[in-house]
């Protein structure tokens, strides 16, 4: 009987509570509303690469807790927290999630945008993640998330379940960026100057390409990976200062670029995408820049630049585009994502 009492004058007083609190105010800033769009090139050009927002928490998305969760880790001296970021690294997106490996954290950030809804992977079995890099999900919604530390890629599904995983000391040497075509899963294994190509379903080793050197076809530290549509593998083969291009079978089909301090040049290339025109962008952390190039490796365009407000970066590391031409940008020690807008003619 005490019980039901209790409970009976809990959900009194938070009724009580929520009616005393005060709705949020909406945002009336004339001065923001009427900041002109940020635009890659400047006027009078024709601007081809437009800022959209920047997102260093899941509030950012209007992912908030309702005001009961508020009351309850009020109560329990929980923060509000524990969504930001701390190091971005690698980022996919698939049907309005936002994947991101932040290895500041030790984890993996998931913002699902359509249900307003945010949790975290940290760990598989009992082990925890320690150095979580480089992500991708399939059509499937299952999670890939590769452990450069851990020597592992570890698979979950949908809601973050682990569910099995890929390799060992004695397979990788330090399994980085990560791509998905069609069966294969394509591991870029860092120290090993190598790719790695494995069934999706089974795990099983298929064929890997690469070794270390200076020549076509070769490696020296790669990092990144895109695979675009056709099948078609970008790679940052970063201390060569170099984006190498291959078919889905590791056959060569073109490389560009060189070590240097100049635009166009590279210094410290770490992600690449492309988008649906088939430009390739390459961020610099040293730079602080994304440059975009054509096949060729002719330099188009850059944005960014070194600085902590909107557009600028500070050591950016992954970047994804998706099928709307939307580019996510890891702005790493910033401790946020940028989101920008390719402008087709």
């Amino acid at each position: 009987m005490n019980k039901v009492k209790y409970l009976y004058l809990l959900v009194c007083l938070l009724f009580i509570v929520k009616g005393c609190v005060t709705p949020e105010p909406q945002l009336q800033n004339k001065s923001i509303q009427n900041e002109p769009e940020l635009v890659w090139p400047p006027a009078p050009y024709e601007p081809k690469i437009r800022f959209v927002k920047s997102i260093s928490s899941s509030f950012d998305l209007g992912i908030k807790k309702n005001w009961l969760r508020k009351i309850i880790d009020s109560i329990s001296g929980e923060e509000e927290t524990e969504s930001l970021m701390l190091r971005p690294h690698g980022i996919y997106v698939h049907d309005d999630k936002i994947y991101v490996t932040d290895p500041g954290l030790f984890l993996v950030h998931i913002f699902d945008q359509k249900r307003k809804n945010y949790f975290q992977i940290t760990g598989a079995k009992n082990q925890h993640l320690i150095s979580p890099i480089g992500i991708v999900v399939d059509t499937d919604e299952k999670i890939y998330v590769s452990d450069s530390y851990m020597r592992k890629v570890f698979i979950y599904n949908a809601e973050g379940k682990y569910l099995r995983e890929i390799g060992s000391n004695n397979l990788f040497k330090r399994p980085t960026g990560l791509g998905l075509y069609k069966n294969r899963l394509y591991v870029v294994d860092t120290l090993d100057s190598k790719i790695m190509v494995f069934s999706k379903d089974s795990g099983e080793l298929l064929f890997s390409f690469g070794q270390n050197g200076t020549g076509i076809g070769e490696f020296h530290y790669p990092t990144h990976i895109f695979i675009d549509k056709n099948g078609y593998i970008y790679i940052t083969d970063s201390l060569n200062f170099r984006v190498q291009i291959f078919d889905s079978d590791g056959n060569v089909i073109s490389s560009f670029g060189k070590h240097g301090d100049a635009i166009g040049n590279f210094s410290k290339p770490k992600g690449i995408a492309v988008d649906s025109e088939g430009h390739i962008y390459v961020a610099d952390s040293d730079f602080d820049v994304v440059q975009i190039f054509d096949i060729k490796g002719t330099l188009l365009l850059i944005f960014g630049g070194t600085g902590v407000k909107k557009g600028l970066f500070l050591i950016p590391a992954g970047i994804f585009i998706d099928k709307n031409d939307y580019i996510y940008v890891a702005d790493s020690y910033n401790n946020r994502i940028q989101i920008f807008k390719y402008i087709k003619s």
